[in-house]
């Protein structure tokens, strides 16, 4: 059976959400979650790949590669960040 072309793509949703992302939050799936999917997964696979998906490497190496991300992988790391610290609605803490 030959790769498909799709597999890199799923490898580095994986990283994004994982290495990223509280281990908690990975069930929630949010608007900012899949915005940062879409926006790094590019960069992920140029920058990043080596690195197996989930692991604390990955977090790392986007640090480290900050100044190359492009812009919009930049946002979607802030606006997710910013997701996560901010306190949860009522109906979410149940």
């Amino acid at each position: 059976m030959t790769p498909s072309k799709a597999t890199p793509s799923k490898a580095a949703f994986l990283a994004l959400g994982i290495g990223l992302a509280p281990v908690a939050a990975l069930a929630q799936q949010s608007p900012a979650r899949e915005a940062l999917k879409r926006a790094c997964t590019g960069d992920y696979m140029e920058l990043c790949s080596e690195h197996a998906p989930g692991g604390p490497e990955v977090e790392a190496c986007f640090k480290a590669n900050l100044k190359k991300l492009t812009p919009a992988c930049s946002a979607a790391i802030t606006a997710y960040k910013q997701e996560q610290r901010a306190p949860r609605r009522v109906s979410e803490a149940r």
